[in-house]
Parts: C-alpha cells; sequence; structure tokens
C-alpha cells in the first residue's frame, strides 16, 4: 500500500498561502518584516556610504559659504644705508560675488546628494524585499521536492515488491526508478536556488540567519487609483536626483560667468625709512588678457544641457517604469485571485484518490506517476505565481515611490531620512 507521507505538510505550506479567499485585503507588512528591514537598512555599507556623501556635501556647502579671500599680512625690513621698515596688509575684493555662485552650485549639489541617499535606500529595501521573496519561495519549493522524492521512494519499493511478486512488467519498474531519479535532481536543483536565494539576502544581512528572517504575504491589494501621475513621478527620488543636478549644472553656469570677472587687489602699507614715516596704498587688477575663461562657461554650459538632457531621460524611463509596472502587477494579482478561488482538494486527498485508482488497475503506472507529478507541479506553479506576485508587487511600491508608505515605518521616509542624516552630522 502506498503511503502519501508528507503531503499534508507541504499542503499546509502551500494551501495557507493560496487560500480561498476571493479578495485580497490591504494589510501591511507584519512589525517583524518592518523592524527587520529598518534594522538591515541601519546597518547597510551602502547606505551608510550614501550618508556620508550627504554630510560631506553639507560641510562643503558650509565651506562656500566661507568667504573666498583671506586678508595677507606682509612684513619687510631692510638694514641698508637706509634701514627701512614696513608693514603691510592686502586683501583681494571678490567683486562679481563667487561666494554666492559658489553657495548656489555647493547647495544645488547637497539636495543631489540627498535625493541620492534615497535612492540608495529604496534600492537596498527592494533588493532585500525581493531576495526575501526568492528565500521563502525557494525554501518551500525544496519542501516540496523533498516530498516528491519521498512519494517516488515509497512507490518505487512497492513497484519493486510487484515486480517481484510478478505482477508488474519489467518496463514499468524502469519508469519508476526513473523518476526517482529524475526527482532527485530536481530536489538537488531546488536546493542549490535556496542557497542562491538565501546569498541576496546575506548580501544585505550577513549576520541573521533564514530561521530568522521575517516571512512575506501573499495578501497583497489591488493597486490603488492614481490621479496625478505627473506630481507621482515628480516626487521619485531618482528624478528630484536628475532635476537637482540640472540645478546644480544651472549655477554652475553662473559661478563659471562670475569667474571671468577680475578681482582687484587692494593693500595698505605703513612703515619707515630712515626715520621718516611712509605710507602707501596700492591697487592691482589682473588683466585676463593670455585667458579669459571663456571656454570654461561653454563646457559648464554643454553640461548643464547634458544634464536636462539626462533628466528627461531619467523621467520617460520613470513614465515607463511605473506604467509597466502596475500593468504587470494587475496581470498576476489577477491570475493570483483566480488560483485562489480554485477549490483544490488537499494534496493527501488527491494522492489517495490516485493509489487507489492505481491499486484498482484504473490507472496505468505511468499515468499514475504523470497525474501525482501533475498534483505536485500545480503546486510548485503556484509558488512560482506567489513568488511573481511578490516581485511585481515590490517593482511597483519602487516604480511609484511608495515602499516607506507601505513599510509605515517614518525612519524610511524623507522626513526621517534627513533626521537621521541630520543626527549624524
Amino acid at each position: 500500500m502506498l503511503v502519501l507521507t508528507g503531503l499534508s505538510a507541504v499542503s499546509v505550506a502551500t494551501e495557507t498561502t493560496t487560500g480561498n479567499s476571493t479578495v485580497a485585503t490591504l494589510s501591511p507588512p507584519s512589525p517583524a518584516l518592518v523592524e527587520f528591514v529598518r534594522t538591515v537598512i541601519a546597518a547597510n555599507p551602502r547606505v551608510q556610504a550614501a550618508r556620508s556623501a550627504v554630510n560631506a556635501s553639507g560641510a562643503l556647502q558650509s565651506a562656500a559659504a566661507r568667504p573666498l579671500y583671506n586678508p595677507e599680512l606682509e612684513l619687510e625690513a631692510e638694514d641698508a644705508d637706509a634701514d627701512t621698515y614696513t608693514l603691510g596688509i592686502s586683501q583681494t575684493i571678490d567683486w562679481a560675488d563667487k561666494r554666492s555662485a559658489r553657495s548656489a552650485v555647493a547647495a544645488a549639489d547637497r539636495l543631489t546628494a540627498e535625493a541620492e541617499y534615497l535612492v540608495t535606500r529604496r534600492t537596498v529595501i527592494a533588493e532585500l524585499l525581493t531576495g526575501l521573496a526568492a528565500w521563502q519561495t525557494g525554501a518551500e519549493r525544496h519542501t516540496l521536492a523533498a516530498v516528491r522524492v519521498r512519494l517516488m521512494q515509497q512507490f518505487a519499493a512497492l513497484a519493486k515488491r510487484r515486480f517481484d511478486a510478478g505482477d508488474m512488467p519489467q518496463a514499468e519498474l524502469d519508469l519508476a526508478t526513473l523518476v526517482l531519479a529524475d526527482t532527485r535532481m530536481r530536489r538537488s536543483v531546488t536546493e542549490a536556488e535556496l542557497v542562491i536565494a538565501r546569498q541576496q539576502v546575506n548580501n544585505l544581512a550577513p549576520s541573521n540567519a533564514g530561521e530568522q528572517w521575517p516571512k512575506l504575504d501573499a495578501r497583497l491589494p489591488s493597486l490603488p487609483v492614481q490621479g496625478d501621475t505627473q506630481s507621482l513621478l515628480m516626487a521619485l527620488p531618482e528624478v528630484q536626483a536628475a532635476q537637482r543636478r540640472v540645478a546644480s549644472a544651472n549655477a554652475l553656469v553662473a559661478l563659471r560667468k562670475r569667474e571671468k570677472s577680475v578681482d582687484p587687489t587692494v593693500s595698505l602699507t605703513g612703515g619707515e625709512e630712515d626715520g621718516e614715516r611712509l605710507l602707501g596704498l596700492n591697487l592691482s587688477i589682473p588683466l585676463p588678457v593670455r585667458n579669459n575663461f571663456s571656454h570654461e562657461v561653454t563646457a559648464a554650459y554643454d553640461r548643464y544641457t547634458q544634464a536636462q538632457q539626462l533628466a528627461d531621460d531619467v523621467f520617460r524611463r520613470a513614465r515607463a517604469r511605473l506604467m509597466s509596472a502596475a500593468e504587470r502587477y494587475r496581470i498576476v494579482h489577477g491570475a493570483w485571485q483566480d488560483w485562489q478561488q480554485i477549490r483544490q482538494p488537499g494534496l493527501q486527498q488527491q494522492g489517495d484518490q490516485l493509489r487507489r485508482l492505481w491499486e484498482a488497475g484504473e490507472l496505468s503506472t505511468a499515468d499514475f506517476l504523470t497525474q501525482i507529478s501533475q498534483v505536485i507541479d500545480s503546486r510548485d506553479s503556484a509558488l512560482d505565481l506567489r513568488e511573481t506576485l511578490w516581485y511585481a508587487w515590490f517593482e511597483w511600491l519602487a516604480a511609484s515611490g511608495k515602499v516607506d508608505q507601505w513599510l509605515g515605518a517614518d525612519s524610511l521616509t524623507s522626513t526621517g531620512a534627513a533626521r537621521l542624516i541630520r543626527d549624524d552630522g
């Protein structure tokens, strides 16, 4: 008698996520997932590097706000026929106000660094979530593959006994043995894929074991109605970063123009020569004869045009990504809901029915092996569909800038990010 042990365990693992609910309810992720993401993001080297870049840009902004030139002090003494002692001070004047132009460039660079920081955070969060999806799916798929192996081992042993008793031809025994070998190869493949999936998470959370990682929930909502797509896209950190690069390039044009203006130097000298008092006033102005710095202005204009074109490209790609992500999620979400509406018998029940038909002679060995494989493959396909659903959801969250809103964590919002940056600085 073929005993279908192990099927009930996988039935629980898959059917709890492929239940009969016909409506996907809007539910935020578990507190464990939110805390896990927060912990990983806080310790991630890429995020820390981006945060350091923001702090560095803030220091450079403070530096740019300082005066451009320092005064110079000059002391001269001469011991000759006539002893001469002079003390002078000179100051170069920022005549074209290059200081404010430098401050504008530095301020735009800081805003760019802040936007790039948020892009980095969002990218790492998306990688972490997709890694968790791959790991959870891989773990359940490996469990399913192990169940398949046990079933085929039991069936091959039963087939061998029936063959020894003369109740089964050699060809059917060979088929059962071949199927057993195939299931073992499949289990090895799923185990290797699980190692790769575990690595995706370990790349970001190396100090955590898989048993401690939070589980993802497949109860995902339908997409909300988005009215003002333009505002949604403009609020994306990558779009803001591109726009701020344009502002930085525009400020650099103004700086290069002002740098063409010469800055005079005024010096005042006082002293004594052979007992007589000396007093002098000097004005020096550079002559832009050999280099008028016009090529730097031309290059700055070209950089500005380049930044504008790249910003347009980023916006177009963001729009296309959002539209594609929304369409993909709707398709997969609809397919997932269709699967949930199918009231399939449990794996144990289906296996018992097939076994009884095979023992009664109503199913050949080939038909039994084909149908029991289809039963398990349907669960495997459900895991694939659920994983695709997660990927599509995470992609839409990233494309729409709703990752922080879905996680519901203040520390992951732009305001929270800015607060963390200030605290670190």
